[in-house]
């Protein structure tokens, strides 16, 4: 199954793959738990916008 990742969601991809930063650590961070982070990159659900904030201001 192809679907298409949202903004945020793909944001996250890139700059985990430009810093070769696994999940772990970029939910440690972020202050995520490792589900949460795992969720909002899956698109299970979407990032608040406390969450988003977090997200952007990490990742610059």
């Amino acid at each position: 199954m192809n679907r298409k990742l949202n903004k945020i969601a793909e944001e996250i991809v890139t700059y985990q793959k430009n810093n070769d930063m696994p999940d772990t650590l970029l939910a440690y961070n972020l202050h995520f738990s490792v589900e949460e982070l795992h969720d909002i990159k899956s698109m299970r659900r979407s990032p608040n916008q406390d969450e988003v904030d977090i997200i952007k201001k990490k990742l610059g």
